[in-house]
């Protein structure tokens, strides 16, 4: 009897240890082995829309349509460009993300962005309105409206309501508008939303993060680019 209770004791042990090291993996998926497995999640490319081929690296931008300094990534608004003409650190940022856009239609890189959305409602919004187009296969048109759209550093304060959306898509081409404007209306894309920054929130806690074949590199582009060599 009590040899069996030893031996059950040792597996016990060994059953609370390997569970230890699965918890520490799900909960620190950027610590397990080189980072790159625990970043399949971001395949799913409904939540997650991608740019550029496979095999080749990969950099993840985690980002929210309000937070400022994700605008300046963008590179898009004016006011960005303008601060960026008197602000070092403003200057290092601006264009990160669509430097890595340009790379990933090139064929350099795949660049997968993850919407994030904890700044405030019209965050969700805008995020809920990415994925409308993106459905309809004009992800990245959207994304680039929405942050054209972005009149300054100020945060909910009526720019990216549903209905401002709405009119921020109308120029965008071979977009069927009245079925973005029911998406958005019937908060169809909501669920998926709220799913991104579940996953999402264990990567990261701020925006916009940038991350090269799963390495958490700097936000400015000249960092970033050191990586991708």
């Amino acid at each position: 009897m009590e040899i069996k209770k030893k031996t059950f004791y040792k597996i016990l042990g060994t059953f609370i240890v390997i569970l230890g090291i699965v918890l520490f993996i799900t909960l620190n998926p950027g610590n397990g082995g080189n980072g790159n497995g625990s970043f399949e999640v971001f395949k799913n490319t409904s939540l997650f829309p991608s740019i550029g081929p496979e095999n080749v690296k990969t950099v993840i931008e985690f980002s929210d349509f309000q937070c400022p300094w994700c605008a300046i990534a963008s590179g898009l608004p004016e006011w960005a460009k303008s601060a960026a003409e008197t602000n070092p650190n403003v200057a290092a940022v601006l264009g990160a993300s669509e430097n890595a856009k340009k790379l990933a239609k090139e064929g350099k890189i795949k660049f997968i962005y993850v919407s994030m959305s904890f700044v405030g409602k019209e965050s969700v919004n805008a995020a809920e309105a990415g994925l409308c187009a993106n459905e309809q296969g004009k992800f990245w048109k959207m994304h680039d409206a929405i942050f054209s759209a972005d009149s300054g550093p100020e945060e909910n304060d009526g720019t990216f309501t549903k209905e401002n959306l709405e009119i921020i898509a109308q120029n965008i081409s071979g977009l069927d508008q009245t079925k973005l404007s029911n998406c958005l209306k019937s908060s169809k894309m909501l669920s998926n939303v709220q799913e991104i920054s579940r996953i999402a929130s264990k990567f990261v806690s701020s925006t916009p993060t940038f991350f090269v074949d799963g390495k958490q590199v700097s936000s400015s582009w000249s960092e970033i680019e050191k990586y991708l060599d």
